[in-house]
């Protein structure tokens, strides 16, 4: 073979090799939210977050939640994302599966209670008997407690109140907001999201828990560097223009650390998750 096409054909072949490699660094990364809100808010939301994620790391990102928090969790659960903003106890699943990487969590506590209408009777766990509540996703957090703390005061669920089965959080404020429930299960994150006519049409009642807030996780085909990388930048975020706003709008505070004793602490409600607990919310 003459030289000239002896290289040219050297060098096609390694371009063949090299190609899949090129292609696997500058594939979009896949950024997921469990759907806490409906897809048209979380894409709002999160739109600064990715923007800025896509200028730090110089990789495409893209944005995904999913049709239910059940699809949420059995794509998590599948490793099909790679960037995963999950509520703290599948996050724990998640990490003890040694797919996911634990990255952070935002700063602000999650603090999950009840909204009931401001001008309505309802004050205390006692006035709740006999009633509606409107809830999302057997398997929130937010809903665990909630009906933990009901259940430590001596309301059981199904049996001495009603659970409305709604699509989301917000959904399950608005519930309450007209009427269809008397009381819904919400957090601050949550309401701040909602209209303000209908943050001023409602109030808490039944706070005071305090959890680790959403955890952010990476999967571990991304590697140590990008990893690296990407933690280096979410915690670059919340000092960045864009970040103050989204940190301002989201009530999120910024991001810490997850730690081994925080694992801990949450690890009992993910066991309650978990296939084959017989939990029923």
């Amino acid at each position: 073979m003459p030289r000239r096409l002896f290289l040219r054909a050297s060098l096609c072949a390694g371009l063949a090799a090299v190609c899949p490699f090129v292609r696997a660094q500058n594939a979009p990364l896949r950024m997921a939210v469990h759907p806490y809100s409906s897809t048209l808010t979380l894409v709002g939301v999160h739109r600064p977050l990715v923007q800025f994620l896509e200028k730090a790391l110089g990789r495409p990102v893209e944005f995904y939640t999913a049709a239910s928090f059940d699809a949420y969790v059995a794509a998590l659960t599948a490793g099909e994302y790679d960037i995963a903003i999950s509520p703290p106890h599948f996050g724990v699943m998640a990490i003890e599966s040694k797919n996911y990487v634990p990255l952070a969590h935002y700063s602000s506590w999650l603090e999950p209670f009840l909204v009931v209408r401001r001008d309505g009777a309802l004050h205390q766990a006692a006035d709740l008997a006999g009633k509606r509540i409107a809830m999302a996703d057997k398997t929130a957090f937010i809903r665990l407690a909630i009906i933990k703390l009901l259940a430590d005061r001596g309301l059981v669920a199904d049996k001495d109140y009603e659970i409305v089965e709604m699509p989301t959080h917000g959904a399950s404020i608005m519930a309450a907001v007209q009427g269809a429930a008397d009381a819904g299960l919400a957090m601050g994150t949550i309401l701040r999201l909602q209209p303000a006519d209908v943050q001023q049409r409602v109030r808490p009642i039944l706070a005071g828990l305090k959890f680790p807030n959403l955890f952010t996780l990476a999967h571990r085909r991304m590697g140590d560097a990008l990893v690296t990388q990407l933690k280096r930048a979410l915690h670059d975020f919340p000092q960045t223009p864009e970040g103050k706003a989204f940190f301002d709008k989201t009530g999120y505070g910024g991001y810490e650390n997850i730690t081994p004793d925080e694992l801990a602490v949450l690890a009992p409600y993910a066991n309650m998750v978990r296939p084959g607990s017989g939990m029923k919310p």
